[in-house]
């Protein structure tokens, strides 16, 4: 594994996260033009039309990004093929969805083909501890590993649902993912270069946003971080249940509502604003402090959880009960997924 010069890594930094802003700008105005517009209805949590769709800057950049990887050693061929592709694959479905209305059943199935044909083509696929006992990638074990991407996917669009927070997730978890890595004096270069492009977006998508990110993006991040959960997972000390606590806020308030509107009998397929983090930005009138709120829990809470899971594998998933205890608490408080919502 190569390492970049500081001045290569801050030159690719740059060029990565204004060619994010300017692509994100120039799509903004397209789709003001041709009227590519996400109109408030009584299921959103924004009130002003915005143009959708956006986040296909970030899917060019982070492209040209892992190209990039390969060239200077950082990811090897064999594991940025299936990476590019099969994430791609759900940023194109997700493009599409945008423009015209998707199926449920179609889009599952793209996304469970996508995840299956990634694990399948990844050269090593990491173990999950349970104590002293290691799950493996293998049998059963490849089917749940492919239904957890899938599931990951969807949940990063359900969280996408007020201004700035799927892009602030996806940086704050790929701070706390360096950092643990740089703890550990593993090359924390990919995942850092990989935050350009996000910041870049966040530039327009911070509150009040001016675009949003759309299907395009939300389901292509939520392949991306799951498939680079499992790559690093595989070959340096952060493990994956560092990953699970990483995305805990994401995984909790997502798995907590989808859970309620099913047992409460809800047409749990439908729209609806009654995720916890939606419930909150409706209280507190304010997309941004919940924003806000989110990255400092993956900062202040999940990020050192994470860390020590790192350091004593043999505790992670205690460990990843206590980070998601306080957050199921939220859920709770706030009736996340009751149809009074």
């Amino acid at each position: 594994m190569q390492s970049l010069t500081a001045f290569q890594f801050l030159s690719v930094f740059l060029l990565s996260g204004l060619s994010a802003l300017l692509l994100a700008e120039a799509y903004r105005r397209h789709a003001l033009k041709k009227g590519i517009i996400d109109t408030p209805n009584h299921r959103s949590s924004h009130t002003q039309p915005t143009p959708r769709g956006g986040g296909i800057a970030i899917v060019i950049s982070h492209g040209l990004l892992l190209v990039y990887a390969v060239y200077a050693g950082l990811l090897s061929r064999e594991v940025a093929i299936p990476f590019i592709i099969c994430s791609g694959i759900v940023a194109i479905t997700g493009f599409i969805d945008d423009y015209r209305s998707l199926s449920s059943r179609i889009r599952f199935s793209i996304h469970l083909g996508a995840s299956l044909l990634a694990l399948a083509l990844l050269p090593q696929l990491p173990t999950l501890a349970l104590g002293h006992y290691e799950l493996g990638m293998t049998g059963l074990g490849l089917i749940f590993a492919a239904i957890g991407l899938t599931w990951l996917i969807n949940l990063y669009n359900f969280m996408d649902g007020i201004d700035g927070i799927a892009t602030t997730e996806a940086i704050t978890v790929l701070i706390g993912a360096s950092l643990i890595l740089l703890g550990h004096n593993n090359n924390a270069e990919l995942p850092l270069l990989l935050i350009a492009p996000l910041l870049g977006f966040l530039a327009l998508n911070m509150p009040p946003a001016k675009i949003f990110m759309g299907d395009s993006c939300s389901g292509y991040l939520g392949i991306s971080l799951g498939l680079l959960a499992i790559i690093i997972s595989s070959s340096t000390a952060m493990n994956l249940w560092c990953w699970v606590i990483l995305l805990a806020v994401f995984i909790c308030d997502s798995s907590w509502t989808l859970v309620t509107r099913i047992l409460t009998g809800q047409r749990w397929q439908e729209a609806h604003r009654s995720h916890a983090y939606q419930i909150l930005s409706r209280k507190q009138q304010s997309h941004g402090q919940i924003t806000i709120g989110v990255a400092a829990i993956n900062i202040f809470w999940l990020t050192p959880l994470a860390w020590l899971a790192s350091l004593a594998t043999e505790y992670a998933a205690i460990l990843a009960l206590i980070a998601y205890l306080p957050l199921c608490l939220i859920c709770a408080k706030q009736k996340a997924g009751s149809d009074s919502q």
